[in-house]
């Protein structure tokens, strides 16, 4: 594993351990919101529908590398919002 991997392993340990599941819930609602429409998209019918990467290239139209490299970019900007100390990010 990679340094920077871990760091951010523990960054998000201390955001999961230190709010309650409401603010939790809110932060990962604006995280959502924060989202380009395309990347959102590919959250939302993976996690949230549960489709396979297959499907989810397929409705989209896109190939299964490209459906999983949009996925995990979305997943990375959530966790970068839910992580990253910001004075007010609905600002």
């Amino acid at each position: 594993m990679f340094q920077h991997e871990s760091l951010e392993g523990d960054r998000v340990d201390a955001v999961l351990t230190t709010q309650s599941n409401e603010s939790l819930r809110l932060e990962l609602a604006s995280a959502m919101e924060s989202l380009p429409p395309h990347y959102l998209e590919i959250i939302l019918l993976r996690d949230f529908e549960e489709m396979t990467i297959s499907e989810i290239a397929q409705k989209l139209e896109i190939s299964a590398a490209s459906t999983k490299a949009r996925l995990h970019r979305a997943r990375a900007l959530v966790r970068e919002y839910l992580v990253e100390p910001t004075i007010d990010k609905r600002a």
